[in-house]
């Protein structure tokens, strides 16, 4: 007898029980009728049933959910013709949701007798090798106490379009995201969750991610945050994970401005698997091809990058590059380079002018510096490190250096 865990919509979840119950002869009965996702979880969690049969539209289903309950069950899904998203989620058992109970019973017994064996019955990626990464990504991170790492974030990225690279400039803050409100996005939607949300519920296709890039200014697009915090437990790392590998295949440059907070404790706290504040973070850290330290000129915030070095360590993170910012008066850079450079190693050491009245006058504009402040100090050395090996790689030249005029705000688009 095989036990069955249902969680399905109102008509399809009675006809499934009263076909069922019908004939006791038949070699599967439902032990267990769930209500939502996190039932169902707690069910197949507790070992309660052989199989669960579950429509793949049930409110906050997607990859994560699902390979967590197939560490327990087997599972098989349904689906409705008049689903809004017609995603398989990467089950290889999806049956149309009007399925007889003959068709239901046949893929439920399979399921059952051959998912142990067949390492395939859920894959995450496409069965067809995936084509190899073209982009590169570049996460700028930087201790707490706001050494400026949206700021540079977002005028490298600039800098990098305005040099004729296709450029993705995306907010991964869950703490304090920015680039909207500072590149003068009117329109601001949380394009970080839709793109979560696309990759957890498998439709994260070419066309979905272009139309979550909208134009900040030619060849620079922009993917923006989570808009209000609270909604960090929407961003998991997983989702993260496909996000980086779709920007990936999609080429060009993809310039991600990431959190401070590096912690993962979040299993002190809970004995079951849960959403981690600092996912997007992390998962950067980790698909990063090269992360850019961002760190004021001043003792406290130097010391706090030397501690976090062995974590960036822990992560992977082997191709460091450190810029220090708002160098001036009345340490010079050359001590600034002297003391951060004989004691953290790192694959390059740049330093930024301090430049408040740039910076003041871009942020209360909605500009990037080259904007507002084109011949500014602060503006050139980022042009300088927009083409260095930090942004285009190891023997990659850069593009033509012949620059347009600044765009306007026309350009923009919301």
């Amino acid at each position: 007898m095989i036990d069955i865990v249902l969680c399905a919509s109102g008509s399809d979840e009675v006809r499934i029980v009263h076909d069922l119950a019908q004939d006791r002869s038949r070699r599967a009965r439902v032990v267990r009728r769930c209500a939502d996702l996190a039932e169902t979880l707690a069910v197949s969690a507790a070992g309660i049933g052989d199989v669960v049969l579950i429509d793949v539209s049930v409110r906050g289903l997607g990859r994560e959910p699902l390979a967590t309950m197939m560490r327990e069950v087997a599972v098989v899904g349904l689906r409705s013709e008049d689903a809004p998203e017609q995603t398989t989620l990467g089950l290889r058992r999806v049956l149309p949701a009007g399925s007889s109970i003959e068709e239901i019973l046949t893929a439920i017994s399979a399921a059952v007798t051959s998912d142990v064996e067949d390492a395939t019955a859920w894959v995450q990626e496409p069965t067809d090798a995936a084509p190899e990464p073209r982009g590169r990504l570049v996460a700028v991170w930087g201790p707490t106490g706001a050494p400026g790492r949206s700021t540079i974030a977002m005028n490298l990225a600039a800098e990098a379009a305005l040099a004729g690279r296709e450029t993705v400039l995306v907010d991964a803050d869950t703490y304090g995201p920015s680039q909207s409100q500072m590149l003068g996005v009117l329109d601001e939607t949380p394009g970080l969750v839709a793109a979560c949300r696309a990759h957890d519920r498998d439709t994260l296709d070419e066309d979905a991610l272009e139309s979550l890039l909208p134009l900040a200014q030619p060849r620079l697009h922009l993917l923006s945050g989570i808009g209000v915090p609270a909604r960090w437990a929407e961003v998991r790392r997983t989702s993260m994970d496909g996000v980086w590998q779709a920007l990936s295949r999609r080429g060009g440059l993809t310039v991600a401005d990431v959190g401070a907070v590096l912690e993962e404790d979040e299993e002190l706290s809970y004995d079951t698997a849960a959403p981690q504040r600092n996912a997007a973070t992390i998962s950067a850290l980790e698909n990063a091809d090269a992360v850019l330290a961002v760190v004021g000129a001043d003792p406290v915030s130097i010391t706090r990058l030397l501690r976090d070095h062995s974590r960036l360590e822990d992560l992977g993170v082997h191709e460091l590059h450190v810029v220090v910012n708002r160098v001036g008066s009345p340490v010079p850079a050359d001590r600034v380079r002297e003391l951060v450079g004989s004691r953290l190693p790192a694959s390059s050491l740049h330093v930024l002018p301090d430049d408040p009245v740039a910076c003041r006058t871009a942020a209360w504009d909605g500009a990037l510096l080259a904007e507002s402040a084109p011949r500014s100090p602060l503006r050139k050395g980022l042009r300088e490190l927009s083409r260095s090996p930090v942004l285009l790689g190891p023997g990659e030249s850069a593009p033509g250096t012949a620059e347009a005029s600044a765009p306007g705000d026309a350009a923009r688009s919301g």
